[in-house]
């Protein structure tokens, strides 16, 4: 396969990804077989899981599809691994935490005991009755996985299983809520904030807790912004209905990021709103995408690993230069970077050429056109520098530095240059002329560019980039291609 298609337009990576998932399950299932008596919860896991087996697969497809699923038996082999003495990783540490376990017998069964979520949502969408020989307590509100529903509350629930047609709870009040969706071009979305309220993930929050009516509120702003997706870039709207599971949207000012995905749990992402609806759209582009580069790290690595804490400190350690960020960022960081602007470079293309923008938010079009060739030309330039690829990493890089080059021509085309006035778009949605400190003077592309270098590259791995950002300020016709 070309990497044009392994980059931007495979489906297989999808189908790969969720194989790769229930392979895992039956893994799981396999080692805890061979010692049943020995891991306390394993016996209850392995009848719950014949039970599940049974399920009609286009059942248990829908409810392994989530990307709790992915994350439930992510946490299991890394249990199973540290039982039989490999470390305990960052996050699983985190997850004992957050439950409380007091060790990692107590907090396998615990987890352990969790398959019972996927087991009742199964039971849900097929109608089939379950019985839980030991009840399953969760706290609420809780997502069910694949259904779209969450178990609604602020406490503690106890349930014995499902029969005819209801949830067996000990609390008869129990409540089920039905999460908001939105629908645009046979695509359907979920709007489920409940599904991020995971132990040990570490960016979820009150807002998770927040009332459903808040996803409802936005969700004709999702509407607008999937529509212009769909309008303006529409072989990425194609993959969603492949891809992307549920999304949740958190109040802008809560949280200390503004979207945010993880690669322990794809097919999901968050956004904050308020927010201009096309820069919503960008938004879900770029975050989409990372999730992407998630399901395509499953094909192979990216980068040649000496050893353990060679990939520690070269790939994951936060020791370079980023154009998007104001601290230090991986080498993984920066090709996660270059990879989902580059399609984000291509929607602000496609809205102006459309010819529908206006005013301020034109304005902000034009800054994002001016500005992303060029910190993708650092992105390129850092990596050459910095990282070692596989073959296949390799690849994929200098088919991503190639359409940057292209990136760079079309922003020429379209007239935009360093020279343009710079436009940011503040928290809420506010779009604002980016000013010089202390007085009214606007911005231009390069000098916010140059500003962000001289601030933030302390190491000074971009002498070349600053010294051409120089050039061109003084000298607006200077081209900015010479970088990397």
């Amino acid at each position: 396969m070309n990497p044009t298609d392994l980059l931007w337009t495979d489906t297989g990576v999808y189908r790969r990804r969720l194989e790769k998932s229930a392979a895992a399950l039956i893994a799981v299932e396999r080692s805890l077989r061979t010692e049943p008596h020995h891991v306390p919860g394993a016996v209850e896991f392995l009848e719950l899981y014949e039970w599940l087996s049974r399920a009609d697969p286009e059942c248990f497809t829908q409810v392994w599809s989530d990307p709790a699923a992915y994350y439930w038996v992510r946490r299991t082999v890394h249990f199973l691994a540290a039982i039989h003495g490999a470390p305990l990783g960052s996050l699983e540490q985190a997850y004992c935490t957050e439950i409380g376990a007091s060790g990692l017998s107590e907090a396998l069964r615990i987890h352990l005991g969790e398959f019972k979520r996927f087991v009742l949502a199964a039971a849900l969408i097929s109608g089939s009755d379950v019985s839980f020989g030991d009840p399953y307590v969760a706290s609420t509100p809780l997502a069910l996985p694949g259904t779209g529903l969450n178990l609604a509350g602020s406490g503690r629930v106890t349930i014995r299983g499902f029969r005819q047609g209801r949830i067996d709870a000990v609390d008869e009040a129990l409540q089920i809520e039905t999460c908001p969706t939105v629908d645009v071009g046979g695509f359907r979305l979920t709007l489920n904030p409940r599904l991020f309220n995971l132990p040990g993930l570490g960016f979820g929050g009150e807002w998770t807790l927040l009332p459903l009516e808040f996803q409802a509120r936005h969700s004709e702003l999702v509407t607008e912004a999937l529509s212009a997706i769909a309008r303006l870039q529409p072989a990425t709207f194609a993959h969603f209905g492949h891809a992307i599971q549920a999304v949740a949207l958190k109040p802008a000012r809560d949280g200390n990021f503004g979207s945010i995905s993880s690669s322990e749990l794809p097919g999901a992402f968050v956004c904050s709103v308020p927010c201009d609806s096309y820069e919503l759209a960008a938004t879900f582009i770029h975050e989409f995408h990372h999730n992407r580069l998630y399901y395509l790290e499953e094909t192979g690595p990216f980068f040649e690993l000496a050893d353990e804490d060679a990939q520690n400190d070269a790939i994951d350690g936060e020791n370079h230069y980023s154009p998007w960020r104001d601290t230090l960022r991986p080498l993984h960081g920066l090709l996660h970077a270059l990879y989902v602007y580059i399609p984000v470079f291509g929607f602000w293309a496609a809205a102006f050429r459309e010819g529908r923008l206006d005013g301020p938010r034109l304005a902000y079009a034009r800054d994002q056109l001016g500005r992303i060739p060029f910190q993708l030309q650092i992105g390129v330039s850092q990596l050459r520098r910095h990282a070692r690829f596989t073959s296949f990493g390799s690849t994929l890089f200098e088919q991503m530095a190639r359409e940057t080059a292209d990136a760079e021509l079309e922003a020429r085309a379209l007239g935009v240059t360093l020279a343009t006035l710079a436009m940011s778009l503040r928290a809420g949605g506010i779009f604002r002329p980016t000013t010089h400190h202390g007085d009214s003077r606007q911005l231009t592309i390069g000098e916010t560019l140059l500003t962000h270098l001289e601030r933030s590259d302390i190491r000074g791995e971009c002498a070349e980039e600053k010294l051409l950002l120089a050039r061109s300020i003084r000298n607006p016709t200077v081209h900015r291609s010479g970088a990397g």
